[in-house]
């Protein structure tokens, strides 16, 4: 890949380079580092990436092509890449060894008081079992021995719908890690350790979708003790899903505006639906949702980004999904406004017809959001690219300076030979920007994927 003109130099280009005129194949704005050759992620567990020390910690899941093949010696590998940002070196090691080759598999991250590092993952829904690593104090290359934890279900005839997945983690004030995840009925759950993440014990559940699939969250965490969530009723291939908000603190679930909707549960039994929340966008058969990503404002305010799928009314599954765009959304202390901001293209392949690039919204500025999307952002004309003449995702920087009515784009890739996406920007005190991201070829979520793990400094 090639680096081009500086990161500073792409956010001032015309417009005209929006669609890569103009710009090198393979353009990334900054100077692109190569973390992992191969590796990848959904985008439900948090924290994925971190900056800690002068690292950036990234953990991702390997693929060897085939759903599992034992005569390949890392299939299913869960790894993690450390690039020291200071002297440019990047480094990876296994974390846990042939888990399982699927993209849900990868580990939430937490950097603890006493320096060391806490991985907490799982299987894609075929046990009811965490696994849970300790890094060596100030060393995130070197891990201790696999933990485990069992969550709730009947262990006498284990039902998939309390198979778990998708962690994240939030340490609170108080000294207790809380990590919500999907596990009884497919719902939001969550387990919590009051000795430094050693063991833990279950909680309850969050709230209750839809009795179909499964519902979706993305996660927000103000540093002391309120985790703000927005979620949908259901998967957006089985429902025309809405999107919602609410925050826990203090063992309660509240409205956006700070209503008392009822307490956190303590069991397996909840009370709080997903419709019983404030509503953030309001879901139709030409309007269908999907949770992105979830940060709060100077202010403690959410906002959030989500895609839309528009073209799947009254169509099997398989053959919707070729217009999506990203809508972002804004709490202002008294309602949600929320914007259409761009085209995001066609689905990321046929039957998952809601999966797109994805987007992340900078946990610094709301002012400012990544995407990634294989249509220009401002008009949905497909994007071409010169490298190869194909269709591919590119990343874009997108600015708004009225709270998300309008946007302005700059390109971070441009004439791209493979795709970019799922955009990362973990949380960083410093001045600039870490941007990750996946690039290769990505097929499904079962170990089709050939994808580096790739990362940017922007200033």
């Amino acid at each position: 890949m090639s680096g081009g003109r500086s990161a500073a130099a792409i956010l001032i280009l015309s417009g005209l380079a929006l669609s890569g005129t103009g710009l090198p194949v393979n353009f990334v704005a900054g100077t692109p580092v190569i973390l992992n050759d191969n590796g990848a992620w959904s985008w439900f567990m948090d924290e994925r990436a971190i900056v800690h020390e002068g690292k950036l910690i990234v953990g991702s899941v390997r693929s060897v092509g085939a759903y599992r093949n034992d005569s390949a010696s890392d299939w299913g590998n869960v790894e993690i890449a450390v690039y020291d940002l200071g002297t440019g070196a990047t480094q990876r090691t296994v974390l846990h060894r042939h888990l399982q080759q699927d993209d849900h598999d990868n580990p939430a991250l937490l950097a603890l008081p006493d320096g060391r590092y806490l991985a907490m993952y799982s299987q894609h829904g075929v046990e009811r079992r965490f696994y849970y690593r300790f890094s060596e104090p100030h060393n995130p290359l070197v891990w201790g021995p696999a933990l485990v934890f069992d969550t709730p279900g009947d262990s006498a005839s284990p039902l998939r719908g309390n198979n778990v997945t998708y962690s994240n983690l939030f340490p609170l004030a108080s000294g207790r890690i809380m990590n919500f995840f999907r596990g009884v009925d497919l719902d939001p759950n969550y387990m919590y350790s009051d000795d430094t993440g050693q063991t833990w014990r279950y909680g309850g559940r969050l709230a209750h979708g839809r009795d179909g699939y499964s519902p979706y969250l993305k996660y927000a965490f103000d540093g002391v003790g309120t985790i703000h969530f927005v979620m949908t009723e259901d998967h957006p291939r089985n429902y025309d899903n809405s999107v919602y908000h609410g925050f826990v603190r203090d063992g309660n679930v509240y409205l956006s505006g700070g209503t008392l909707r009822g307490k956190l549960s303590e069991t397996v039994d909840v009370k709080i639906n997903a419709w019983d929340l404030t509503k953030v966008f309001q879901g139709d058969p030409d309007n269908v949702a999907w949770v992105v990503d979830l940060e709060l404002d100077q202010q403690q305010r959410p906002y959030v980004v989500f895609s839309v799928q528009k073209d799947g009314r009254g169509l099997p599954r398989g053959q919707g999904g070729m217009d999506h765009r990203f809508d972002y959304g804004r709490w202002d202390g008294s309602a949600w406004r929320v914007h259409e901001i761009a085209y995001a293209g066609t689905r990321l392949y046929p039957g998952e017809d809601d999966y797109t690039g994805l987007a992340a919204l900078d946990p610094k500025d709301p002012n400012v959001i990544y995407i990634s999307t294989d249509a220009d952002p401002r008009t949905g004309a497909p994007l071409v690219s010169s490298a190869d003449g194909q269709r591919h995702r590119e990343l874009f920087r997108g600015t708004t300076g009225d709270l998300g009515a309008t946007w302005k784009w700059a390109p971070v890739t441009a004439n791209s030979d493979a795709d970019n996406l799922r955009p990362i920007v973990p949380k960083w005190s410093d001045p600039r920007t870490a941007l990750v991201w996946m690039r290769g070829t990505y097929k499904n979520n079962h170990g089709q994927w050939t994808t580096a793990v790739v990362a940017t400094i922007l200033p």
